[in-house]
Order: structure tokens, then C-alpha cells, then sequence
């Protein structure tokens, strides 16, 4: 007989704060339904619609933590929110948005010795104007970008200063030969997973192919949560490829879709509910 006093315990309550382009995505579709599957309520925010005015937090009541998939000002705005309210983030604003802003990502990997391609960032025309030739290819990137979006590869110089590019900076890595794969660590928590996947389009030499997972490696983990560290992630994908000097860290990424992950959402579901027992909230 439960005594008189005990009170049911409420199923947790988990606010998924998404952008509209990741909704059919597999994440954070499959960790939506995996949470729901373990009894845990799950409401999902777009951070496109509503209304939200400071200091009304009704859209905030009742969530144990809140997790984000997106890096948009909207996303990072309610993140804000959410943790000046006290609630829990995964991932945390500050953490996305240092890997949201590729220059001072890149900034963070060299100051931490992690090894990376030679990147530089500035105006197309003063990089065409100060860059010897044998620092061509180039692979540029807007500074605020993701998945893929507004990647170029230029040959030389005069493609460089010619080429039209919508931002007054941007951010050029040294292509690097490689097989045309990328090797990506996935990452939630503590625990690793390699998978091997074609590159993007930009990269030769590639097939088309589905991702497949490779062994993880105690190198490759340590390089994994080195990362992790660096940033303060806990959802998180770490972009490499191999070179002929060895491998090199192209980016990282909060959140991914974790391709090939065995049970990638059940896995994320169960560290998001723990998550939140660890905080004293269950």
C-alpha cells in the first residue's frame, strides 16, 4: 500500500526545439519517438512560428530539459531562454554557437593542436591577392553555413578574385587529397561511433554509397571527446578525412543525423532521459 502522502510521478517532459528543415530528418525524428516509446512526454517547438514574448515563459512550463536541433538566432534565442530559466540544454547555446561560427572554430582547433587543414578566412579579394599558388585548391565556406550549403572549390587565384561570393568574408580551407570519403565521429555522451560516408559532391573519386560503420578506435575516441571537450558538446559529429600525412579534422558539428549508428535513437533518447535523472529532476 503506497503511503498516504506519495504522490504518481509525472511522466518527464521534454521540449524539442527544431528547425522546420530537420523535422523529417532522422534526427530528432527518431529520438522523438524513441523518447515517446519510454514514456517520456515530448513537445516539439518551432522556433518558426508562435509568438513568444520575453518574459511570458508558458511555452518553457513543464519541460525537464530542453534539446535543440538547429543553429538559427531563433534556436539560439530560446536556448538562451530556456537556461536563464534554469532548465537544462542539450546542447547548451554556448556550445552550438562555437561551432555555429566556422572562423572561431577554426581558431579553437589550431589553439588546441587538434590537426585541421590549412584555413583562412577573409575577403575573396585580399586571399586571391595573398596567396602563393601552391596554396590552391581551395575549398570555401561561408563562415555561417551547414550541411553542405554554399560550398566552392576554386583552382587559382583569378577564379578566386573573379567568383562572386554573397558574404564580405569568407573561409578557405586547402583542399587535401584524400580517397573521396569522409570519416565522421558520432558521438552522444561519452560513447563513439566511426562511419565511413562519400563526401560531398565537391570531393573526386567518391561512389555513390551509403554510409558504413568502421571500428572505432581508442585514437580516434580520444580524438572524438577531445573535441567534444573543446566545445562544450555532448550531441555531436566530428568531419575528417584522411590525408597522406594522416588524419585531419574538417569540422564539427552539433547534432547530427548519426548515420549508420546502430539504435541511434534509442541511444539518444536513453542519454536525454538520464540526462535529466543526473540534474536532480526526475
Amino acid at each position: 500500500m503506497a503511503d498516504q502522502g506519495s504522490r504518481p510521478r509525472r511522466a518527464k517532459c521534454i521540449g524539442v526545439i527544431a528547425e522546420r528543415r530537420y523535422l523529417a530528418q532522422a534526427q530528432p525524428r527518431g529520438m522523438i519517438a524513441a523518447l515517446s516509446s519510454i514514456g517520456c512526454t515530448t513537445v516539439v517547438v518551432d522556433p518558426e512560428a508562435g509568438c513568444h514574448e520575453p518574459g511570458n515563459d508558458s511555452w518553457l512550463q513543464g519541460f525537464d530539459v530542453v534539446v535543440a536541433r538547429g543553429r538559427s538566432w531563433s534556436v539560439l534565442s530560446l536556448l538562451s531562454w530556456a537556461e536563464a530559466r534554469g532548465v537544462p540544454t542539450l546542447n547548451t547555446r554556448a556550445a552550438i554557437a562555437r561551432v555555429h561560427n566556422k572562423a572561431d572554430m577554426a581558431v579553437a582547433l589550431k589553439m588546441a593542436g587538434i590537426p585541421t587543414p590549412v584555413t583562412r578566412f577573409g575577403s575573396p579579394r585580399e586571399l586571391a591577392r595573398r596567396l602563393p599558388r601552391p596554396n590552391f585548391p581551395l575549398i570555401l565556406k561561408p563562415v555561417f553555413g551547414d550541411n553542405g550549403n554554399g560550398l566552392r572549390v576554386v583552382q587559382d587565384a583569378a577564379e578566386l578574385e573573379s567568383m562572386p561570393w554573397p558574404d564580405s568574408v569568407v573561409l578557405a580551407q586547402k583542399f587535401e587529397p584524400n580517397d573521396g570519403y569522409d570519416v565522421k565521429l558520432y558521438c552522444i555522451g561519452e560513447e563513439v561511433w566511426v562511419v565511413r560516408k562519400p563526401s560531398a559532391p565537391i570531393s573526386k573519386g567518391a561512389a555513390n554509397g551509403v554510409a558504413e560503420r568502421v571500428q572505432t578506435t581508442a585514437q580516434l575516441r580520444s580524438l572524438a571527446r577531445h573535441c567534444g571537450e573543446l566545445f562544450g558538446l555532448e550531441l555531436y559529429g566530428v568531419d575528417c578525412i584522411e590525408t597522406p600525412t594522416g588524419l585531419v579534422v574538417i569540422e564539427v558539428n552539433d547534432f547530427p543525423n548519426y548515420s549508420a549508428v546502430p539504435e541511434a535513437s534509442e541511444k539518444l533518447a536513453d542519454y536525454v532521459s538520464r540526462k535529466i535523472g543526473q540534474r536532480g529532476l526526475a
